[in-house]
């Protein structure tokens, strides 16, 4: 016979005793332990292990059946909060005996239980008659019907100095939770409560601020960081929203389906997860890590797993559980610990947040499996808020060390581009320096050949008029000298033809600095914000790169072209060719007709000569010196100011 069957016998039998015998007062069944004594010395007790239980394990026993003799002799006290550990299902009935020796009076005192979430809770009051008045509460019943407007389950007992009286308590629990108990002052209770709310609010206050800041510079930013980041702080809030019962006070009181959504399964996951996930994406920012992302999301999935078996298999042991949740979440911890260690990036408070968040998550398991770290209840109840509080400002200031470190590599970068565009420029002014020597010694090599050539010239035009008498063979040889004579003057011409032409670069050797779009674009880019960014929309010196290696306001989000407000502004033809046009518009040793400069790049005679009059106008606006370099500084006139932003 189970133990379950001799239980239901002795209800049966208690019953019907109950039908035989009297019921007396109320009081006079009250003989069978010390109650709890109200003493001047005292104003706050904490009676949870002065209190009696009975287990009512069919849930049919009334007030009057409580009441009779042999059931009142079945009442016992607890050697712990939970009362008990098999039957989750049965329901409670604790009995509170109180006695007031104070010799104050008008005083009134608050019985006060800390099991938030007790799914339905029934006070029964003593009146003078020996009836008892009925009050409900609970997480399953709508707010407003508390007799207390507080977050825990109160209820005013009225007992007058001298008198005795016995306090019954109907508890429907919803999983097997630990019992807290106070009897308080109501003036102890205001400064409890007072104080209890204070610290709650600064709690939430802080972490919400911290949440919406977070939300912002995820939408300025568009970091995945900050997402995981703010579904982390969403979790935490909504985990100690179920907790300690502010969601169910504030958000949602006449809505007590809404607290299925806090259970610890649901909260405890959505902690876990947003935790590991969150930690899993930090540590990737820094340092690209495949075991760690591997045993993130092991511990996650392997969490999920006997979480749901915890509700719905083979359930096992709680304590067991804890010990293996401890075993998971360890392996990922050290795993991210050792690649910060590795990049020289793990610091105390990277640190302090992985611990955090360990404790955090262990707690909240550690109280499901009955292990209480603290003698102290208030301590063990409220201890994931400061680790929760602590863990977000260390994460906080983690994420803040991480955008100065990716800041200092983007300082680092900014230096070693400044280093290669000053390397180029050098190696560009050298280059130049040495076609200028080039260019200079060919024309002077030119310059000699034509003078000898125009001094044999005028030698062979003397021989030529002292032979013009003599005999036809004479006039024969002669008219041979006239044909080398023209020869010779047509080598001139080309001599002459090529020093004109000599002009540095030609557009085949042009083509190899500038290849492409791409190329004048990164070159122009370069030219046009080398003294950094100015938007010219509203100002902001802020930007993100775009393609073509265009930018960006982070303020405005005005878009700006490499091209936009020079030269190249709106041209029609391959950029590349107009870098070239304009590059030989400022060669003094260069002259070249529209139908060469045509020819040699390949475009409409007419759109060579649109643009080099556009080339005119921008020296003209500038008033160009004709400096050697000074192409490039023609490249930024913006001809079209007017007309732009």
């Amino acid at each position: 016979m189970n133990i379950f069957l001799i239980r239901n016998i002795f209800l049966v039998f208690t019953i019907q005793m109950y039908c035989i015998f009297p019921l007396f007062s109320a009081e006079s069944l009250f003989t069978v332990s010390e109650p709890i004594t109200l003493s001047n010395e005292k104003e706050q007790y904490y009676i949870t292990n002065q209190v009696e239980y009975l287990e009512d394990p069919t849930g049919k026993l009334s007030i009057d059946n409580i009441l009779t003799e042999s059931i009142q002799r079945g009442f016992q006290k607890s050697d712990n909060p939970y009362t008990d550990f098999d039957n989750v299902d049965a329901v409670l009935w604790v009995r509170v005996r109180i006695k007031n020796d104070r010799s104050v009076q008008n005083e009134a005192w608050i019985f006060e239980s800390w099991g938030f979430d007790i799914e339905k809770v029934t006070f029964y009051i003593p009146e003078r008659d020996g009836v008892f008045y009925e009050n409900e509460a609970g997480y399953g019943l709508p707010f407003d019907t508390r007799a207390f407007p507080h977050k825990n389950l109160n209820q005013l007992i009225n007992v007058r100095p001298g008198e005795s009286k016995t306090f019954y308590l109907r508890v429907h629990r919803n999983y097997l939770m630990g019992f807290s108990f106070h009897v308080r002052k109501h003036d102890q209770f205001i400064s409890h409560a007072t104080n209890e709310y204070f610290f709650l609010g600064i709690y939430y206050g802080v972490l919400s601020i911290v949440l919406f800041f977070t939300i912002y510079l995820l939408m300025k930013q568009r970091e995945p960081i900050y997402a995981y980041f703010a579904f982390f702080l969403f979790s935490c809030i909504w985990y100690s929203l179920g907790r300690d019962g502010l969601g169910f006070q504030y958000l949602w009181p006449n809505i007590p389906e809404v607290n299925l959504l806090t259970k610890r399964i649901l909260t405890q996951l959505l902690l876990v997860v947003s935790a590991l996930l969150f930690a899993n994406h930090f540590v990737q920012k820094l340092a690209k890590d495949l075991w760690v992302k591997c045993s993130t999301w092991s511990a996650i999935v392997l969490i999920i797993l006997l979480t749901i078996n915890q509700e719905l298999g083979m359930k096992i042991n709680d304590q067991l559980v804890l010990v293996l949740i401890t075993l998971v979440l360890l392996v990922p911890i050290i795993l991210m610990v050792r690649a910060l260690i590795r990049i020289n990036q793990i610091s105390w408070a990277h640190s302090f947040a992985l611990v955090c968040m360990l404790i955090v998550i262990l707690q909240s398991y550690a109280s499901e499996a009955n292990f209480d770290l603290f003698d102290n209840a208030i301590v063990n109840w409220y201890f994931a808020n400061p680790v929760i509080f602590a863990e977000v400002i260390f994460f906080s200031i983690s994420i803040f060390n991480q955008i100065g470190y990716l800041q200092k590599k983007g300082l680092e970068a900014d230096r070693d581009l400044n280093i290669v565009l000053r390397e180029k420029n050098r190696l560009q002014d050298e280059l130049n320096n040495k076609l200028k020597k080039r260019v200079k010694k060919r024309t002077e090599k030119i310059n000699d050949l034509a003078n000898e050539l125009s001094l044999k010239n005028r030698q062979l035009l003397t021989a030529n008029n002292k032979l013009r008498q003599l005999n036809e063979q004479v006039i024969s040889e002669n008219k041979t000298l006239s044909l080398s004579n023209i020869e010779l003057r047509e080598g001139l011409e080309k001599t002459t033809q090529a020093m004109v032409l000599m002009k540095g670069f030609d557009f085949g050797e042009f083509q190899k600095i500038f290849p492409d779009r791409d190329a004048c674009c990164k070159f122009l880019s370069e030219l046009k914000w080398a003294n950094g960014f100015h938007c010219r929309k509203c100002g902001y010196n802020k930007a993100t790169s775009t393609k073509a290696f265009g930018r960006r306001c982070r303020n405005c989000n005005y878009n700006e072209s490499a091209t936009s407000n020079t030269l190249f502004h709106k041209i029609k033809f391959p950029i590349e060719k107009a870098f070239y046009m304009l590059y030989l518009s400022n060669r003094k040793d260069v002259s070249l007709t529209l139908n060469e400069l045509s020819e040699i790049i390949e475009l409409r005679r007419e759109t060579c000569w649109a643009f080099k009059n556009k080339i005119e106008a921008s020296k003209e606006k500038i008033d160009f010196n004709g400096e050697l370099n000074g192409w490039e500084t023609l490249a930024l006139v913006d001809l079209e100011s007017d007309k732009e932003i």
